[in-house]
């Protein structure tokens, strides 16, 4: 029996891709009869966290704790490093953002890149997501290639095709998707989807429906909110609507490391156009539609190509199909169970 405690502090709430993460893999592990898992929480009273992580997990089969002296390994899975390594530690590094973009205030930037740099310190074994990320970890850390094992993400069975929920009357629409924070995180590339999508259409214009943290508030841009479900462990029935809807789901990132919905709108059977940028192509393959990542013309004309010609939709919906079957949870946690038993 492997005595492994999880960094648990923000797995109830984190909406991000990380957060999915960690609780996709958590949600396997804590069923598995040869792992003990202790959730690590901060402050006194670990208990009283229990009924929220067991709702979220769907589970009891989890300890709680505030310390790690009886863990055998320690896992990190948010990148950075906030409990005391124990006898052996495994961080999750999922990118470089704070180095790669760093914030101007001196104070913010070294408060957002200590965590990373614990983590590279203490952690004997550093997970990547692509390889894109762990080349990324070479350069940035100057890590060694062999310290770092990569785990692609997986996709959960929930996301497949399906009909899209006609109650929102949105759905009933042409509309184009994007997925994350279209104001906050400048790397999404919002703003040049946004210039693309006016230049593209002049008349009948699909939407642009957004789902993320903020509103951008502009012109045809239909906000419909923070998918939230699957932090609260209800599902996502929400996002996975939208994905099954839209004409096709639009990734314009100049940095990914994943892009975890590209692969959930592939197996909702939903056509991506992506950047040419970042590990976008890595994870895409040949099942979607890509263009540079700065070209406002280029992205202007897939749109405009998307949005009328039916079959490249259904030769991408069906490519994007069966690309991604190879994107499981259950394959990523079996790897992730095998480091922390390597260790």
């Amino acid at each position: 029996m492997l005595r492994l405690c999880v960094d648990a502090r923000d797995i109830a709430s984190d909406t991000r891709g990380i957060g999915r993460y960690a609780r996709a893999i958590l949600r396997r592990l804590v069923e598995r009869d040869d792992i003990e898992v202790t959730l690590l929480v901060h402050g006194p009273f670990p208990a009283r966290h229990r009924a929220r992580l067991r709702a979220t997990l769907g589970s009891d089969r989890f300890g709680l704790s505030s310390r790690t002296s009886r863990c055998e390994v320690v896992w990190h899975p948010s990148n950075g490093t906030f409990f005391d390594g124990g006898r052996h530690s495994v961080a999750t590094i999922h990118d470089a953002v704070p180095f790669r973009f760093p914030h101007p205030d001196r104070k913010q930037r070294e408060r957002q890149q200590a965590p990373f740099l614990r983590s590279v310190r203490s952690a004997q074994r550093i997970i990547a997501v692509s390889n894109f990320d762990r080349n990324e970890l070479v350069d940035v850390f100057s890590l060694p290639p062999d310290r770092i094992e990569v785990i692609y993400h997986g996709v959960d069975s929930f996301f497949s095709p399906g009909p899209s929920a006609q109650t929102q009357p949105e759905l009933a629409a042409p509309y184009l998707l994007f997925v994350g924070d279209p104001l906050g995180e400048p790397r999404k590339n919002f703003a040049m989807l946004y210039e693309a999508y006016r230049r593209a259409f002049s008349a009948n214009a699909p939407a642009l429906v957004v789902i993320g943290p903020t509103d951008p508030k502009l012109g045809g841009v239909h906000y419909a909110g923070l998918a939230a479900g699957d932090a609260s462990g209800s599902g996502d029935a929400h996002l996975r609507a939208f994905y099954r809807g839209a004409l096709a789901l639009c990734v314009p990132s100049y940095y990914e490391t994943f892009g975890m919905p590209l692969a959930e709108a592939m197996a909702c059977g939903t056509p991506v156009i992506a950047s040419q940028a970042g590990c976008l192509p890595e994870i895409g393959g040949d099942a979607a539609l890509y263009a540079a990542p700065h070209d406002v013309d280029a992205w202007s004309a897939a749109l405009q190509e998307i949005a009328q010609n039916a079959q490249l939709r259904e030769r991408l919906r069906a490519a994007g199909l069966e690309y991604v079957r190879r994107y499981t949870w259950d394959e990523s946690a079996r790897r992730h169970a095998e480091v922390f038993k390597r260790l």
